[in-house]
């Protein structure tokens, strides 16, 4: 299909859709060898001496010296700000101009936490998706009707809870987030949970599990069961998180259906024990 870039806000639409399928980079119009110019680059930059004569030989690469130098990694911004954050409006300001991760300068908008200070559940979900990306509100697309389904068969609405992403930027065409993004933008989340001192959390898919329980949690496995947090005091008191699938797996068969009902059962309980609500949970 052509499109007339002539056209008023062709170029713009086509530059905002690249970048939702995450091209970062300009090919030209006939298909280039990038082998073969990597190969021809690295024989001209040889000694004419070595230049390859006939049939290939292939040896055994050159160590590394051990006078050479290792790559430096890159250094952790320095997140103490957030610690000393006493409003919404400030954590607000400083989450969307954090310019410590690279994927705020790619997203559309900063998904930032909404609901009330001191709510008794805190809902995490993953990074945002196209939906997020463009309203900034957490849980704004189908995962987020979702949602708000399963919230209202246990008398729940969004407006009593705190909602947040995992990740306050999408990645470049929903890919999933680098351990290095994850590691940086896991202080920003810390910080929310702080400040919005909400009684538990609940976890809607692996990303926000791993997020507070460690790269190598297993979501599956955690699910079905409030487990405490185990992250730096300077971040407040741990809180009881539950684990469980993400709104959207509804959609994955039957079997995920039950364990997402069993986990909102389980959190009906709770509450309603808590709140001294006598209740029975079904089997």
């Amino acid at each position: 299909m052509r499109v007339d870039v002539t056209e008023s806000g062709a170029v713009a639409a086509l530059l905002r859709l690249q970048m939702e399928w995450g091209v970062d980079i300009l090919v030209d119009e006939q298909p280039q060898d990038r082998f073969a110019q990597s190969r021809e680059e690295r024989e001209r930059s040889l000694p004419v001496d070595a230049q390859p004569q006939g049939e290939p030989v292939f040896a055994r690469p050159a160590s590394r010296s051990p006078q050479a130098p290792l790559p430096v990694a890159q250094p952790v911004p320095d997140l103490g700000f957030l610690r000393g954050l006493e409003t919404v409006d400030a954590l607000a300001a400083a989450i969307d101009g954090f310019s410590g991760c690279s994927l705020r300068s790619t997203a559309t908008t900063t998904v930032l936490p909404r609901g009330p200070v001191g709510a008794r559940v805190m809902v995490i979900g993953d990074t945002p998706d196209e939906d997020e990306d463009r309203s900034g509100i957490p849980f704004s697309g189908v995962g987020g009707q979702y949602l708000d389904r399963m919230l209202a068969s246990i008398g729940l609405t969004r407006e009593e809870l705190v909602v947040a992403a995992a990740i306050p930027w999408r990645p470049p065409g929903g890919r999933p987030p680098s351990p290095a993004e994850v590691a940086v933008c896991l202080p920003l989340l810390l910080a929310s949970i702080s400040l919005f001192r909400p009684q538990r959390l609940l976890l809607c898919g692996g990303l926000a599990v791993r997020m507070m329980f460690g790269s190598q949690a297993n979501p599956l496995r955690l699910r079905g069961k409030w487990r405490d947090t185990q992250w730096d005091t300077v971040w407040g008191p741990q809180k009881p998180a539950l684990p469980m699938r993400h709104p959207l797996q509804l959609r994955a068969g039957a079997r995920a259906r039950r364990e997402i009902w069993h986990d909102v059962l389980l959190l009906s309980v709770t509450l309603n024990d808590e709140a001294g609500i006598t209740s029975v949970m079904a089997e």
